[in-house]
């Protein structure tokens, strides 16, 4: 799991069969400082993150992949929560 800010959205106009519906964000990992570690990436959202909001970031690509409803589907991370 890692800690990270929503930076971005994501917008495709084709993607793989398995993330349509699916919101997908641009997060940066933070390090502990809170300060950015690392390149950013893409992360689809279950829980309606917005533009900065701190998230926790899971890189279970099972899981991800049991999300979407697709095993053969490319999604690796997931948004698992909303940091308050």
């Amino acid at each position: 799991m890692l800690h990270c800010q929503v930076v971005g959205n994501a917008v495709a106009t084709a993607k793989h069969a398995s993330l349509d519906g699916f919101k997908m964000l641009l997060c940066q990992q933070l390090d502990a400082e809170g300060g950015p570690s690392g390149t950013p990436f893409i992360a689809i959202d279950l829980f309606g993150a917005g533009m900065h909001q701190k998230v926790f970031v899971s890189t279970d690509g099972i899981s991800a992949r049991d999300i979407v409803h697709d095993y053969h589907s490319p999604i690796r991370m997931f948004i698992q929560g909303i940091i308050d």
